[in-house]
């Protein structure tokens, strides 16, 4: 603890209450106590005594996602509780509205706690500052986005195929203006969903003007209103 104060620039009782998240300490201070404790591999045990028992495992799992208000989400968040609770496992959630500075103060969160794994929706490019963790043997497992620079085991659907698909069903039908509607670029799945999207277009002989590509619509509002500037052209 006193190598991170030092490398911090602060006391030793300012890296206490940080790694013990109490009060009266700044998001800044706080934010270099955090990254002099990852750039140390320092992990302390928190609350050892209560939450560690004999097999040192405490029980517990992070789930982070990108907020538990999406249904996507919610259904992800209930099957883990539901597989967990028949095997006296507690469920910490957090939502990660796609920020990858909150994915990685949640991630140290939960390992302070010492969580036993960590279930992730990622919104980092890369997951590479997840390496120590895996290094130790810290379960990990990845939802909906593929990790990307390190190793782990990941649980996704087919958004190229099924983007793929949803396009032919409709050509089958005769519709011929088409429109995607997608999450923001950066997101991996929203990008698999796109290219999907466009392999089939190209497949389909469809002409580029006869298609609209609409990107970066993040909730609700955002992709109702490209919706309805859309109703007066594409058929579909």
């Amino acid at each position: 603890m006193r190598q991170v104060a030092e490398l911090a620039g602060v006391g030793v009782k300012t890296v206490s209450r940080v790694i013990n998240g109490e009060p009266n300490v700044t998001a800044e201070t706080a934010q270099r106590v955090l990254d002099a404790a990852r750039a140390l591999d320092y992990e302390p045990d928190l609350h050892a005594g209560n939450l560690r028992r004999a097999d040192r495992r405490t029980r517990t799992l992070g789930l982070l996602v990108g907020s538990v208000d999406n249904p996507f989400a919610g259904a992800v968040h209930r099957a883990v509780e539901d597989a967990a609770a028949g095997r006296g496992v507690a469920v910490f959630a957090s939502s990660l509205d796609d920020d990858p500075q909150r994915e990685r103060e949640a991630v140290s969160a939960f390992l302070r706690r010492r969580v036993d794994g960590l279930i992730l929706t990622t919104a980092t490019a890369k997951q590479t500052y997840l390496l120590p963790e895996l290094r130790r043997g810290t379960p990990i497992v990845f939802v909906d986005r593929e990790p990307s620079g390190i190793e782990a085991d990941a649980v996704v659907s087919d958004n190229a195929g099924g983007a793929a698909r949803a396009v032919e069903h409709l050509l089958s039908h005769g519709h011929r203006r088409l429109a995607y509607l997608g999450d923001l670029r950066g997101i991996t799945t929203a990008h698999h969903r796109r290219e999907g999207f466009l392999d089939a277009i190209r497949r389909g002989g469809i002409p580029a003007a006869d298609v609209h590509v609409i990107e970066d619509l993040h909730d609700e509002h955002s992709a109702r209103a490209a919706l309805l500037r859309l109703l007066d052209g594409p058929d579909a």
